[in-house]
């Protein structure tokens, strides 16, 4: 069923402009939280040549799934406002190094030896 004949009433859209300001403002600490952690794992990664811990890699996963959901709320392509008003998302998609591939491959930079 087409969304675009669907009236929506202006009391609904008056707390929907309430909750897309706030989650303006949520999403805006989440970019930082997200860059923070970003540069926190370059700096892991350069000192200690390793990836960064699987927990700090989840985190920052499950962080941009988060901010995935806000966008998705705030463009009207979810009628359920995220987190605090519902739960955590699940992560959309795994990690796709895992700590023992990382190893080997020396985080994909590595360069033939001859």
């Amino acid at each position: 069923m087409s969304a675009e004949g669907t009236e929506i009433e202006r009391a609904d859209t008056l707390i929907r402009i309430l909750f897309t300001l706030l989650f303006v403002l949520i999403g805006r600490v989440v970019e930082f939280v997200i860059m923070v952690v970003v540069l926190c794992e370059l700096l892991i990664s350069l000192l200690t040549k390793k990836l960064p811990a699987d927990g700090v890699r989840n985190f920052a996963n499950r962080t941009v799934t988060y901010l995935y959901r806000i966008g998705r709320y705030l463009t009207y392509n979810e009628s359920d406002p995220p987190f605090p008003f519902a739960d955590l998302p699940a992560e959309l998609e795994p990690p796709a190094w895992s700590s023992r591939s990382a190893e080997s491959d020396a985080l994909g930079l590595e360069r033939d030896k001859d």
